[in-house]
């Protein structure tokens, strides 16, 4: 791989021995530099004396004439690095020579890696301010285009560290810290973004995470996922974005026999085209980020659950239901579930030709449990999987010593490093920089206390040297206010492991509140090309923009589909409850879809006309109970706690606003309710959430049942007799 020297800006090839770099994300924008254009800067350095190179430098390189604005990008991301001592950087626009098609398919498949190997990834966002916090609704950061483009989903979780810079390059927060807003923005579990390998999830869930993102060249929508998927393609440009993605797609199945692959549905609802089982492109899968990766270890009839394509189509062994009173349709689950548990499945059709079609494309069948299989006898054996290799450590190198600085940000700079480590080998105080050599083994402390409002907080480092193969430093920082520890970093090869979540955590950002005055402070680890250890403080005040959602944990609004109509009862208002005035009806089975934001509720209406009377029984139950006719109107609950769905009914309430009033004081007692039952004029209504049927965006159903006392229950079979039904039992 080619390498730009952070210094002099000219580029070296390393074939092996590859010194530690940096490495730059960006979205490409208008006059990037070239490899060729980094060619012409050759001499330019000669002209520098040894000093850095700067954009100063390189106008008056130029004169008269103007360089390219990408230049500014460059040399930017030079100077980051070489201040966290990088002494080279990689960088895709200027390191790979695109001329050559042979370099250019080389550079494509060892991207993942190149991201995967780098100390530190630097995302610049062009379109981001730091003026607000990325949890700030006012903030531009979830809208960035960065989060938009197919290259960067790898550049997002190749890299062990990521650090994010606005478009002035100042510093607005890693993965680490941001990655409950990187997960709404993305739709990838945080799990992921809290290190846990991607191996561990389907093949589904990783193409969802690319489903809505684009590449200039339609072809790039597969070749950008190839590093995710572990697998290696030639490029082709030119043979189009679908024929690109089905070679992905077989390329997976040469490696891989998760039939999650298969649980997607077209892009447009509708389609009656003959399809087979393999995708067309990414957004195919953008409902299937909750299927998770198929029972590999099933059996089905006399063959193995493995499957292989070939010229003429792919050999795969499904279980079969017949659909309905169709003898050439049937029903074939895939063997794999969501995370609620349900079973999918797809529909295919045979032909006359006896081999099989995806028939309905645009649909995925949820149903509660896997269809049963036959009793299966033969034998297969699978090759173990090649798992992707873990991270390398930092090795321990033959200095005893260790240095630690600590930089405070301007934010921060009324603090005063009041208790330095006493023991330390040296130290060296500038009022925003603390720089100390410690032993290993050894606890270092550093209180910091802003005096005239009696502010303190203590930074503490533990560091410990793993002598056992593979070598390796433990490095462990506290975050303590007062005599309480609030918040830690683990970068540890043992303690950092989480038994319960099964990866190491890679956190590199801590945050603790300080008393009594509504401020916090942050520690941050950076990444660097030497040997320091280097924390970076921060400070928020109530009056700083940046502070508003630093605390703020951000959640996905959670959706339900519920009935349109319940009997004579109808759903009040349903088009408000869609965003941008959009109503999504299925006539099936007659629900709507309506949205909740996290930690919040809805209150549905659902009216009856008092004059509508279903049948002859229902006019008769009137009269007989001269007004005890049930209710004109019944309210419905459904909230959101920590993306976990509750609901409530009740009969009471003058409208949904003074129902919402009353919930609001005993809605901390509703959370976790997945059922409820209320009672008026001698009826009960059950209300409670389900699972959806069918593979779309929304998981939640909402399902109405009237409850039948045993008094009840002569009535209802006498009405049954006379051929008749009671408004009391009607579904």
């Amino acid at each position: 791989m080619r390498l730009l020297n952070t210094n002099t800006l000219r580029v070296q090839e390393f074939f092996t021995e590859i010194p530690r770099y940096a490495i730059l994300s960006h979205t490409w924008e208008d006059e990037e530099i070239t490899f060729q254009d980094i060619q012409n800067l050759a001499t330019l350095a000669d002209t520098c004396n040894g000093r850095q190179v700067t954009f100063n430098d390189i106008q008056a390189f130029f004169h008269p004439a103007q360089p390219k604005k990408g230049y500014t990008k460059v040399v930017q991301a030079c100077f980051c690095a070489r201040s966290s001592a990088f002494d080279w950087i990689w960088i895709d626009s200027c390191c790979i020579n695109k001329e050559s098609s042979a370099e250019l398919s080389e550079a494509i498949n060892s991207m993942y890696q190149y991201y995967e190997d780098a100390v530190v990834c630097y995302v610049y966002l062009f379109d981001v301010s730091a003026k607000y916090h990325p949890r700030n609704p006012e903030s531009n950061f979830k809208r960035s285009k960065w989060f938009t483009r197919g290259w960067t989903l790898q550049e997002l979780l190749a890299p062990e560290y990521i650090a994010f810079f606005d478009k002035d390059w100042t510093k607005i927060g890693t993965r680490w810290s941001l990655r409950d807003v990187i997960s709404v923005v993305t739709t990838i579990t945080i799990d992921v973004l809290e290190g846990r390998p991607i191996d561990k999830y389907s093949v589904a869930q990783k193409m969802s995470w690319a489903a809505h993102r684009r590449t200039t060249r339609p072809e790039d929508e597969a070749y950008c996922l190839m590093g995710i998927f572990g697998v290696s393609m030639p490029p082709i440009y030119g043979e189009g974005g679908e024929k690109a993605f089905m070679r992905l797609q077989q390329e997976i199945i040469r490696v891989s026999d998760d039939r999650s692959i298969f649980a997607w549905i077209s892009d447009f609802y509708g389609e009656w085209g003959e399809r087979g089982l393999l995708a067309r492109s990414p957004l195919e899968f953008r409902y299937s980020g909750q299927v998770q990766a198929s029972n590999t270890d099933a059996i089905i009839g006399n063959s193995p659950s493995s499957y292989s394509f070939n010229n003429n189509g792919l050999h795969i062994h499904l279980p079969l239901e017949t659909h309905d009173s169709h003898s050439d349709v049937f029903l074939a689950s895939l063997l794999c579930q969501t995370n609620d548990g349900s079973s999918v499945s797809v529909y295919l059709r045979r032909t006359t030709g006896g081999y099989y079609i995806r028939h309905h494309p645009f649909k995925a069948v949820l149903r509660p449990a896997s269809p049963p299989l036959d009793d299966v006898r033969e034998l297969t054996v699978r090759e173990r999987p090649i798992l992707r290799k873990s991270r390398a450590s930092v090795h321990v190198t033959d200095k005893e010593v260790s240095q630690h600085l600590v930089i405070l940000l301007p934010s921060a700079r009324h603090f005063v490093c009041s208790q330095p480590p006493l023991d330390s080998e040296a130290s060296i105080s500038t009022g925003s920089l603390v720089e100390v050599e410690t032993s290993h083994l050894q606890r270092t402390n550093f209180t910091f206390e802003y005096p005239s409002k009696s502010e303190a907080f203590t930074l503490s480092a533990v560091e410990r040297v793993q002598r056992r193969w593979p070598f390796h430093t433990r490095l462990s920082y506290f975050l303590s206010i007062g005599d309480e520890e609030v918040d830690t970093i683990v970068d540890d090869y043992n303690d950092g492991f989480d038994t319960i979540k099964d990866y190491h955590l890679r956190a590199d950002y801590m945050l603790g509140p300080l008393p009594n005055t509504g401020c916090f402070v942050s520690a941050c680890l950076e990444m660097r090309g030497d040997e320091k250890k280097v924390v970076e403080v921060d400070y928020f005040s109530p009056e700083d923009s940046r502070s508003e959602g630093v605390t703020t944990t951000v959640r996905p609004d959670l959706g339900f589909w519920v009935p349109s109509t319940f009997g004579s009862y109808e759903l009040e208002g349903r088009r408000r409850y869609m965003p941008h005035s959009q109503v999504v009806e299925y006539n099936t089975d007659n629900t709507t879809l309506v949205e909740v934001p996290d930690s919040d509720f809805l209150v549905l209406e659902y009216t009856a006309p008092q004059h509508f009377l279903r049948n002859e029984l229902e006019a008769e139950q009137r009269d007989k109970r001269k007004g005890e006719e049930g209710p004109t109107t019944f309210y419905v609950a459904v909230g959101c706690h920590q993306s976990v769905a509750w609901t409530h009914i009740t009969f009471e309430g003058e409208s949904t606003d003074d129902v919402r009033a009353n919930l609001d004081s005993i809605k901390d007692l509703l959370y976790d309710q997945t059922s409820a039952t209320d009672a008026s004029s001698h009826i009960k209504l059950k209300v409670w959430i389900g699972p959806a049927t069918q593979l779309d965006s929304v998981f939640h159903k909402l399902r109405f049942e009237w409850v039948v006392d045993e008094d009840e229950e002569d009535e209802a079979v006498d009405a049954k007799r006379r051929g008749k039904t009671s408004w009391r039992v009607w579904r």
